[in-house]
């Protein structure tokens, strides 16, 4: 048996949103459709940034919020409105105690661990809902 895997994207003039199957193939789909995203927002500075950024945090979605289950959806979405670049990730997994992960310390020489420290190095803010499944990230881009 054959899963369908999603990959879904809609462009709007300022936002992109995509609904992807969890595998790793998809983020790279989701990093081109990105790339074109930003291109049209002539954003083209930022794609080095926000494209490590969305990496990261779908991967940690696929990986630690659905375990790699190809039949659970993450939701991705990126807008840029009065300056603001707002990317939010939504996985179906139980979420997870991000309160406590915040305030440890990394080890920047570790392989992993480190996405926290990534996202407040090239956003201003970012934030997750109570149960640990969805992530607010936001940066101005003058």
């Amino acid at each position: 048996m054959t899963t369908d895997i999603v990959f879904d994207a809609v462009h709007n003039p300022n936002s992109l949103s995509i609904s992807l199957s969890s595998t790793m193939e998809n983020i790279d789909r989701a990093d081109v459709e990105t790339k074109k995203f930003l291109k049209q927002q002539h954003l083209d500075s930022r794609i080095f940034d926000v494209c490590l950024v969305m990496r990261e945090a779908i991967t940690n979605a696929v990986k630690h919020g659905h375990h790699f289950d190809e039949k659970k959806i993450v939701k991705y979405s990126i807008k840029f409105q009065r300056k603001i670049l707002t990317l939010e990730i939504e996985d179906q997994g139980k979420g997870f105690d991000w309160a406590t992960i915040c305030k440890r310390d990394t080890d920047p020489e570790a392989d992993h661990g480190r996405g926290i420290s990534i996202m407040e190095q090239y956003f201003t803010g970012f934030k997750y809902n109570a149960k640990g499944n969805k992530l607010i990230l936001t940066v101005y881009c003058p």
